[in-house]
């Protein structure tokens, strides 16, 4: 889920580079503490395209806000850009939220969901495999703070009341997984789309299908919106604009696909076909449904859970060193008070 292809990594790893060397440091972080700009960072995933959509439409502009978009892939930096006050904003997974060290007075607290993974994380495995179950004692392989391994623990406790210490985990690149599984001693690899599929396509002749995939767990994998907690203190409203401009840019997506895919696609340097085979993979989430993933504060949500389900996991897996509770990470505040205004 957190890539599209190899050539898009490629291709954005100097722009990249950049944002985080060169403007960001200094004019990102003079944007922090301003009641009208947020500074958003976030990965190469079309899944955070609303964001750049509602800029181009000037859904920001029509809330008096100014939003600056920064795209870059690696998680540890943009966590200490936060904690320093270089950003207010940051998008990721409810799993990657929790991890690297994070504590209760960490910076970055959820205030909302964009997009969940309906298919784009998951494993392959040949023919020998039938059900996560038969993984016991085999060799697997995988990207350590991934999606895809999460859905395998989940799954391996669901289904069968294993752990994933009960494999043989080897750790792995997520681009690396179609030559890894050329080794016959590697039952199974996890990964995201396409490389998922390519997987498969390659390996016919071990007999190579996808095991799991996202699709099977749809909301275990949800990306939310978080931000600078000090921030959001000092300026609430801005963050009740970006989330209406976020979710009436969901809206136009849904309303007006054939105009707004171009817009999403340019901007992560793919095709307009290349982002329509995407979609299958994951969905934003409207206002609606990310309010009811959040929940109010009389009736918390589902990402409640998730969060339980997610730290459990990481606890398990040491990705997380110290148990998080949902209700000291995540606001039902600022969602609350963003209204549909704009039909």
């Amino acid at each position: 889920m957190r890539s599209i292809s190899k050539r898009l990594a490629v291709a954005l790893s100097f722009a990249s580079v950049l944002a985080w060397s060169g403007a960001w440091s200094q004019d990102a972080h003079a944007a922090v503490g301003d009641p009208d700009t947020v500074t958003c960072a976030y990965p190469v995933w079309v899944g955070f395209g609303p964001v750049h959509l509602a800029n181009e439409l000037g859904y920001f502009k029509d809330e008096g806000i100014t939003v600056e978009e920064i795209l870059d892939d690696d998680m540890p930096n943009a966590v200490a850009a936060m904690e320093r006050g270089d950003i207010d904003c940051y998008l990721r997974t409810v799993g990657e939220y929790q991890g690297l060290g994070r504590r209760k007075d960490t910076q970055g607290i959820i205030i909302g969901t964009i997009d969940l993974s309906t298919g784009g994380d998951g494993w392959a495995a040949d023919q020998s495999i039938q059900s996560v179950c038969d993984l016991e004692g085999k060799t697997i392989a995988v990207e350590p703070n991934l999606p895809a391994r999460l859905l395998l623990q989940e799954a391996l406790r669901r289904e069968c009341d294993l752990s994933i210490a009960d494999t043989n985990l080897t750790d792995i690149a997520a681009a690396d997984a179609i030559g890894v599984f050329s080794s016959p001693d590697v039952a199974a690899v996890g990964t995201y789309e396409p490389v998922l599929s390519q997987v498969v396509a390659t390996h016919t002749g071990r007999g190579a299908h996808i095991l799991l995939s996202s699709k099977d767990y749809e909301d275990l994998i949800l990306d939310i919106i978080m931000a600078h907690t000090d921030e959001l203190a000092a300026n609430p409203d801005k963050y009740v604009k970006f989330l209406r401009g976020i979710y009436r840019a969901i809206d136009y997506f849904y309303a007006n696909q054939e105009e707004a895919i171009p817009v999403i696609a340019s901007f992560f340097s793919i095709t307009p076909e290349e982002f329509k085979e995407t979609l299958p993979n994951f969905r934003y989430t409207p206002l609606d449904e990310a309010k009811g993933f959040i929940g109010t504060a009389e009736a918390p949500g589902r990402a409640y859970e998730i969060f339980r389900d997610t730290m459990e996991l990481n606890l398990e897996f040491g990705s997380s060193d110290v148990e998080l509770y949902p209700e000291d990470h995540i606001t039902t505040e600022i969602i609350s008070q963003v209204e549909k205004d704009w039909e």
